[in-house]
């Protein structure tokens, strides 16, 4: 008798075939499923490190750094002045972030910063006693305003520790004009563009500077603890609200860091009524409302950190905050 060949058939052969990319069907989901709850993870820590960065910074300054829109025309009162001068530029809640974690030069926070978009201060020559308004980060060319050299600029930063209050390697801190094709009614110059920490969803972008692999930047709100609710329900009298909406509207309005940039949820509608009513539903805490009736947000007392999560959309399911909504 003769031998018979040895191997697979047309059919067996389409048969194994099938059954890997059934698996394969099968493993793809959930290797999605690894990745992005390992994304989760990496954006946990980030805030962790961020949350240890400002309780450092209150310790020192005995606050958190403020939030609200140096540029904010609805609600001018909240405006800071500089030698009773506006600031001209919008500077948001993310931004005033950033710079109390990093410094406007990634150098550290300048103690002696009011956060003015283009980095001024009013300060005194100690030997003179003469007011001036300089840039306080000009760390390059030394402050002789007041009286500080370069290496005495350099020094200052980050306060007691001598150092960021956020490590530099691990703070995902970038200029708007890297994140950005544009940022209209923010600071442009190439020096002081404003910085923002990014979040761990990194994707590459044509920002204005060119091409970089940035994630969205970190939204922050201050908690202001003289009030007592989130009125979610009349989002047109924010006024008393404990977190207020119009700290991040401006960098929310930019859209997300696309060159054909989406709306966000929070921002699709130009700040109306149906904007503010989203954002505030989704930081209220429905446990306390349900068994007091009082309409206080999560993290009444201290800070919001949002990231905009792997959509890059502020006011979708998938965003990452410092507290766990509960349903």
């Amino acid at each position: 008798m003769n031998a018979q060949k040895k191997g697979f058939t047309i059919v067996e052969l389409l048969t194994v075939m099938g059954v890997i990319a059934i698996l394969i069907g099968l493993l793809v989901p959930a290797l999605n499923q690894v990745k992005d709850y390992a994304k989760q993870i990496q954006q946990s820590a980030q805030f962790h490190s961020i949350e240890t960065g400002l309780e450092m910074y209150k310790t020192e300054f005995g606050e958190y750094p403020p939030s609200n829109d140096n540029l904010d025309e609805y609600d001018p009162t909240r405006n800071p002045k500089l030698n009773g001068a506006d600031d001209q530029f919008y500077y948001t809640g993310a931004n005033k972030l950033a710079e109390a974690m990093v410094g406007q030069d990634f150098l550290g926070f300048h103690p002696k910063s009011q956060f003015w978009s283009d980095g001024r201060a009013e300060v005194v020559n100690p030997q003179t006693g003469v007011r001036a308004w300089p840039r306080v980060y000009n760390a390059v060319n030394g402050i002789p305003q007041i009286n500080e050299t370069a290496d005495e600029n350099v020094k200052a930063r980050g306060g007691k520790a001598g150092a960021p209050f956020l490590e530099l390697d691990n703070a995902n801190a970038f200029r708007m004009r890297d994140v950005y094709t544009t940022t209209p009614g923010f600071n442009t110059d190439s020096i002081l563009s404003p910085v923002v920490l990014c979040d761990e969803y990194a994707k590459t972008r044509i920002a204005a500077s060119g091409s970089k692999k940035t994630g969205m930047p970190i939204l922050y709100f201050r908690a202001r603890t003289n009030f007592t609710q989130q009125d979610a329900e009349d989002g047109l009298d924010i006024a008393n609200d404990i977190y207020y909406y119009y700290d991040n509207y401006h960098l929310m309005n930019l859209g997300t860091a696309e060159q054909n940039p989406q709306k966000h949820p929070w921002c699709d509608t130009g700040g109306d009524l149906q904007d503010i009513l989203d954002y505030q539903r989704s930081i209220v805490n429905q446990q306390v409302y349900e068994a007091a009736g009082i309409k206080r947000p999560y993290r009444a007392g201290s800070y919001l950190l949002i990231s905009a999560g792997k959509d890059g959309l502020y006011g979708t399911a998938d965003d990452i905050n410092n507290f766990t909504r509960k349903e």
